[in-house]
């Protein structure tokens, strides 16, 4: 009997491009007070170099174009990790959070540094939505997701075992791989053309295209 749905925060419940856009612009100011002009055009160059080019080394690849010294990376990163972001969930989520937290008790468990992820938490206002958010790096990095030690945590947290918990995810590895080991039963969020779509390494227990689909997957659960 499922007695929890446990979720990913990033492109799970929100669109972490938001929180790309948001973390760039903060930079892009920094680097406007540093003598660096015109911060939207630096901001526009950031994403296009990250969405573009992929996600590794954009502000090494920015320095070299735009001609700032690299030793200020290290700062533009913890910048870019600490800043406070403006995010939304998606649409559908603050209504089907509400909806299921009657039936069920409601986790997050989410990966990425301690004072990132806090701060997404809040922006979010999951600490009002749900019963338990879990942030990996609480343990040290080498306890991320695919790591059983956070699924596990969040469901001792919640009160019910891991055999109790759902847990939806867009990541292959991390999300499903994950709650498999941890003995959640995955639930695999394919959005078309989102992040991981693509990606077939890991078979979930479920699939599903969209949130909307997950009361009606949890009502199959309950009468198998």
């Amino acid at each position: 009997m499922i007695r929890a749905v446990l979720f990913d925060v990033d492109d799970t419940l929100y669109d972490e491009a938001m929180f790309v856009r948001s973390g760039f612009a903060a930079v892009a100011e920094e680097l406007g007070r540093r003598g660096v002009p015109d911060p939207d055009g630096v901001s526009e160059l950031f994403r296009r170099v990250h969405f573009d080019e992929g996600r590794d080394r954009v502000f090494n690849k920015a320095a070299e174009r735009l001609g700032f010294d690299e030793s200020w990376i290290p700062e533009l990163v913890r910048i870019y990790r600490e800043h406070e972001p403006e995010l939304e969930l998606f649409e559908e989520v603050p209504g089907l959070l509400r909806d299921l937290r009657g039936a069920y008790r409601l986790g997050c468990v989410t990966d990425g540094w301690l004072t990132t992820q806090r701060n997404k938490v809040a922006a979010l206002g999951l600490g009002e939505l749900v019963d338990e958010v879990v942030l990996s790096d609480e343990f040290g990095r080498e306890f991320w997701k695919p790591h059983e030690r956070p699924f596990l945590a969040c469901c001792e947290r919640l009160g019910v075992g891991p055999g109790e918990a759902i847990f939806v995810g867009d990541n292959p590895e991390r999300d499903v791989q994950g709650a498999r080991n941890a003995g959640l039963v995955s639930v695999r969020l394919r959005r078309e053309g989102a992040y991981f779509s693509g990606d077939d390494a890991f078979e979930p227990h479920h699939e599903i295209g969209s949130l909307k689909e997950l009361p009606g997957l949890l009502e199959r659960e309950a009468s198998a």
